[in-house]
């Protein structure tokens, strides 16, 4: 049976994002100089049903679990669980990601820390890394340095933003052009992976003789075409490489869009969840908004990781006290010794 390159998707996608089912996940990394963390996972619910068998990040059981619930003045109750567990390191959160089967299992996620001496500070880095889906088109390759800010903006902060004062500009200047230029990224990122596998597939297979040089500017007329949401794969590919191909390499054809859709369900299926990080000292510097009470956040949802890695990181600062008081004993001792040579001339 004939396939049809499913790019109509995208429309899927955009739903899914904007409809999740499930309690939502807030997970809360404490982070101690020594490089332990303490990480609390805080699910909210309509329902007191919470499955930790299928939450969007790892945890079980085994952790210290707590509940509690809210009846707000409008008689609606929200059901609150926390989980919480010590880790001695980001190997063993990291053992956890890697054992993950719950409702993101196809998400590739890491965590990073570095502690670097600088003598009058200690300066400390840490970071949730999440491997991007395909290889599409990058976000920051697509949308404008704002639109990039909203993008990546955790759902809720941008809810806030408009209800704020510039809440007219806001929707008419940005989100507006932004969810339309998303829907037209998601589209052309799928056609990028699709070229790209297509030329990954053929560098691999030296029995294949095609030229890929011009892939790329064939790729264009692809993207741009309304009918593409039409085209069996057959058309698409001998579109790309010349008449003929799909015919003569059917086998690997089917691996090739097997590999795309896969691919694919993972950001379609990511289960979102917001993420804040609380680092030792004085935070310096993040890639993370801060919300009205001043948590550092980030959001891990399907468009962020769609086509390109997404790391969260935060860098702090202690100030080593105790170097501050060597140097200044030991300029102190320079000096005296500076003034009792003086003294004995």
């Amino acid at each position: 049976m004939k396939r049809k390159v499913n790019i109509v998707m995208v429309s899927l996608f955009m739903m899914i994002l904007s409809s999740c089912e499930g309690p939502d996940a807030l997970v809360i990394n404490l982070v101690q100089k020594d490089g332990s963390v303490t990480r609390k996972i805080i699910l909210t619910y309509n329902k007191d049903e919470f499955d930790l068998n299928n939450c969007q990040v790892p945890v079980d059981s085994t952790w210290d679990i707590s509940r509690t619930y809210d009846v707000s003045a409008d008689g609606d109750t929200t059901y609150t669980l926390t989980a919480i567990r010590e880790f001695e390191s980001v190997k063993d959160i990291n053992v956890l990601y890697n054992e993950y089967e719950g409702s993101n299992p196809g998400l590739k996620r890491t965590a990073e820390f570095q502690r670097k001496f600088r003598w009058f500070n200690t300066v400390y880095h840490y970071i949730e890394h999440v491997d991007r889906a395909l290889e599409g088109i990058p976000p920051k390759d697509f949308f404008t340095g704002e639109e990039i800010n909203y993008f990546y903006m955790p759902e809720k902060l941008v809810n806030a933003a408009i209800e704020g004062p510039d809440s007219t500009y806001l929707k008419e200047s940005v989100m507006k052009p932004l969810e339309e230029k998303t829907e037209q990224w998601l589209g052309r990122s799928l056609v990028r992976a699709f070229v790209n596998k297509i030329i990954d597939t053929v560098s691999v297979n030296p029995q294949i003789k095609i030229d890929t040089g011009q892939i790329y500017l064939k790729e264009e007329r692809i993207a741009a075409s309304i009918l593409f949401n039409e085209m069996e794969e057959q058309q698409v590919i001998d579109s790309l490489l010349g008449s003929g191909v799909y015919s003569a390499n059917s086998a690997l054809n089917d691996t090739l869009l097997s590999e795309i859709e896969d691919e694919f369900s993972v950001a379609l299926n990511t289960d979102s969840y917001l993420i804040q990080t609380i680092m030792p000292g004085e935070l310096t510097a993040t890639n993370g908004y801060i919300d009205e009470d001043g948590n550092v956040l980030w959001e891990v949802k399907g468009d962020v990781i769609l086509s390109s890695d997404y790391d969260m990181w935060a860098e702090s600062k202690i100030v080593n006290l105790w170097a501050w008081i060597v140097t200044g004993a030991f300029l102190l001792f320079v000096i005296a010794g500076l003034i009792v040579r003086a003294l004995r001339r």
